[in-house]
């Protein structure tokens, strides 16, 4: 079973490439940025892991049409998903909030 993160924003810039581009940001929330590809194109994708003892990642991705980001959490072994999902969440809501209209969690 898998978790994913959907986030509806405004109009306006990428908010991967800005997650992207400020990702010192995450490391107070013990996030750490560590993949991206096509970072100037559409879709474009990037890694965001847990630091040491916070299990998990996020596979993100922006869909510039309907202005949505989403985020596949990956958890392996026993680690439940909600470390990782409230670090990330309380990430965007501190830096983005002007930005964020609907967040939806959900299994799939």
């Amino acid at each position: 079973m898998q978790t994913a993160i959907q986030v509806i924003c405004t109009g306006g810039t990428s908010l991967r490439k800005l997650i992207g581009d400020h990702d010192g940001r995450l490391e107070d929330f013990q996030l750490t940025l560590v993949a991206e590809k096509s970072a100037r194109r559409n879709p474009g994708w990037m890694k965001i892991k847990g630091q040491p003892g916070i299990w998990g990642a996020l596979n993100i991705s922006w869909d510039a049409d309907t202005k949505t980001l989403t985020c596949r959490v990956v958890n392996k072994r026993y680690a439940k998903p909600h470390q990782i999902i409230g670090r990330f969440v309380d990430f965007l809501l501190c830096y983005y909030s002007g930005r964020i209209k609907v967040i939806s969690i959900f299994k799939v």
